[in-house]
Formats: C-alpha cells, structure tokens, sequence
C-alpha cells in the first residue's frame, strides 16, 4: 500500500507512513513518569549499560521529560562529559533542572527546549541520542530525523526504545504507543539511518540501534 513520505492530519491526529502517532503526555501528568514499579517495568539501568555510555561522552536524551533518563546519563558520563536534555515542554525541564541540582548533577546536563519540527541540538555534537518511548510522540518525524541526523558525530548511535507492538504481553496500552522493529526500520530508512543492532532482553521493549547511513 502507498503512503506519503510525509506527515498528515486526519480526524485531527497525526499520522506517518501509515502510523498513527501518539499524543504527548502533558507535564500535568508527570508523576507517570517517575510511578512506582517502573524500574521493574524497564529496567532502565540495565538499559543504559547495554549501550556502552563511557564517561566523557556527548550524550542526548530527547522527549526528557522530568530526567528519568537524563539523570542516570549524567552520572555514566561523569563530569567531562555532557548531556543535552531536550523537550518541548518548558514545564518538564524546569523539574528537571530541579531535580538536577538537588542531585549535584547540574552541571553536566544542558536543558534545550525543542519544538515539534526542530531538536535544536548542535551540529556534529552528540556521542549517542536516546529517544525513550518518545519517537511515537513525534508529529514530524523527518524534521526531527533530520536535525538527529545533523546532531550526530559519523559514528554515533541514535537509540530508540519503544514498547513492542509485536508482544501481546506487553501492558496495557494503546497501540499508538507500542511500535514494531519493522515500522521503526521502514520510517528510519526513509530518512538517513540504517539498523545496526536490537536487543530485545528488556521485559516489554525493544532497543533498537541506528547509524547513520
């Protein structure tokens, strides 16, 4: 079936290549973000030590959120290293910062407001890009693929992390919020990247690994 290779609205939702994306969670509702039981749900530090983050690294964390992620990043990083938190929400990275600081890591993550079609991260920057359940959420995929693309250094990695349409184990959620390696592969290829690695040892999600092509 034939699909435009570009964005569009019908009903009043977003779709892409088919795919219906999923709508952003409101920083009203951010203690989702930080509930009990997630840890066990994602095990996200057995997540991050399967992508290899070594201390110095330049590191993104896109759709940050209150800094579930950016946190942890920072400590792998250590202090010569970097982490750009972005988000499109000013609310969440105020929280962030917040908990940052009361953490005595806020020096090494750097808060950037993003938008629906800009990442608004440097040029030729970033080690690795970590995009945790958050790549459904995004309204305009080849925008922000591409200035992913531009952000990269050659060699860096852009991870995605999404819940796997494919397990019917996986917890209650609406299909707009899972993803299958297959439909995560087609929209990447479309637009600069090529799979390099998955793992699929998480308890609901895969991880899967980009390069550029």
């Amino acid at each position: 079936m034939y699909w435009p290779a570009y964005p569009y609205q019908q009903y009043g939702r977003h779709y892409y290549m088919g795919r219906l994306i999923g709508e952003v969670m409101p920083h009203c509702n951010v203690h989702h973000l930080m509930r009990l039981g997630r840890e066990s749900q994602e095990y996200p530090d057995i997540m991050l030590a399967l992508l290899n983050i070594k201390p110095g690294m330049i590191v993104a964390d896109i759709g940050a959120g209150v800094g579930y992620n950016s946190l942890r990043l920072a400590r792998l990083i250590g202090p010569y290293g970097r982490v750009f938190a972005t988000d499109i929400q000013s609310e969440m990275l105020n929280q962030l910062m917040t908990n940052a600081y009361t953490l005595g890591l806020s020096n090494n993550i750097i808060p950037i407001l993003a938008s629906h079609c800009n990442v608004n991260l440097p040029p030729n920057s970033c080690d690795l890009i970590l995009m945790l359940d958050t790549y459904h959420e995004c309204i305009n995929p080849p925008a922000v693929l591409s200035g992913l693309h531009r952000a990269l250094k050659p060699y860096g990695r852009l991870v995605l992390v999404e819940y796997r349409l494919e397990d019917s184990l996986t917890p209650n959620m609406y299909d707009d919020h899972r993803m299958s390696t297959g439909q995560a592969r087609f929209e990447l290829e479309l637009n600069g990247f090529f799979l390099s690695q998955t793992f699929e040892s998480l308890p609901w999600q895969h991880i899967l690994i980009f390069n550029k092509k």
